[in-house]
């Protein structure tokens, strides 16, 4: 064979001649051959994952997504009510399940495989649930201390008059009415009564004729709704506020301490959580 047929080294000591083809290949296949990587125990009992070196770079490649199934569960879930939320812990807690509760953001979730003592976790598989204010109190918090005209305070009233179980529905409906019909009127004066209702007298030209008039209205009334979706109905206080400013009457109304019978609806939720699936509640919340 020609000397000419093999590449040449720089020195002069002799061609550098390629070595045996199937040796060559079989080196390169052994360098690029799957592996197992170094098997530690799994808290969760799982099988321990498989990489591979490859030839460029030496990089280590995840073989997970080449399996029949995932290795452990890698899943952010998002519950939307208490029954579904406590339905989904028992279904996939472990040994090592906590759920956390933020107050303040009055979010529940579920670490499904938490951290446990010389055992640290990915943390992979959580659920979250948030509870939802129900559409009646958020409207009534939503109107809270802010003033309204006398006829937008008369259709608030009729709008939400199945919300207020006291005084009777009846006796406010007929209020609401006579406030829308007696917008064109002048108020001179408001008093407190001893039966616990306001009285304003009001000034009105009834065919040429001025006439003096009263209506009373309750200075406190009651409502029975809900705080949360699908929860138990609240007696909520609410204290009615006035002021006359120019012969017009401006009302708002005030909840009596709405942040207690939160405090107080989520507490609930809290232990019908704990109760239902035996885990612990950790107050406070996990970052990320």
């Amino acid at each position: 064979m020609s000397r000419n047929n093999y590449p040449y080294n720089n020195d002069s000591s002799g061609p550098t001649v390629i070595g045996d083809v199937a040796a060559a290949l079989a080196a390169g296949g052994a360098l690029g051959e799957p592996r197992t990587a170094i098997q530690l125990p799994d808290p969760a009992g799982g099988e321990p994952g498989v990489y591979t070196v490859v030839p460029k770079d030496y990089e280590v490649k995840d073989l997970e997504g080449f399996l029949p199934r995932p290795l452990r569960i890698k899943q952010d879930v998002t519950i939307q009510d208490a029954e579904s939320f406590i339905n989904y812990a028992k279904e996939f807690m472990t040994g090592a399940t906590l759920i956390f509760f933020d107050v303040q953001q009055e979010t529940f979730v579920a670490a499904f495989e938490y951290h446990e003592i010389g055992k640290p976790s990915w943390n992979d598989h959580t659920a979250s649930f948030k509870p939802r204010r129900s559409v009646e109190f958020e409207t009534w918090l939503g109107t809270n201390r802010k003033q309204m005209t006398q006829v937008d305070f008369a259709r608030f009233l009729e709008e939400n008059l199945p919300d207020i179980v006291e005084p009777p529905a009846a006796e406010l409906l007929q209020v609401a009415l006579t406030f829308e019909a007696k917008k064109s009127v002048e108020f001179s004066s408001g008093v407190r009564l001893a039966n616990g209702q306001i009285q304003f007298q009001y000034d009105e030209v009834v065919r040429g004729t001025a006439q003096k008039g009263t209506i009373e209205i309750p200075e406190k009334f009651v409502l029975g709704i809900p705080i949360h979706v699908n929860g138990p109905a609240y007696r909520i206080d609410v204290r009615l506020r006035w002021r006359l400013q120019e012969g017009k009457v401006v009302f708002w109304y005030e909840l009596v301490r709405p942040h207690r019978l939160i405090e107080h609806a989520l507490k609930e939720i809290s232990q019908k959580i704990a109760t239902d699936t035996c885990l612990p509640i950790i107050a406070g919340s996990m970052d990320e």
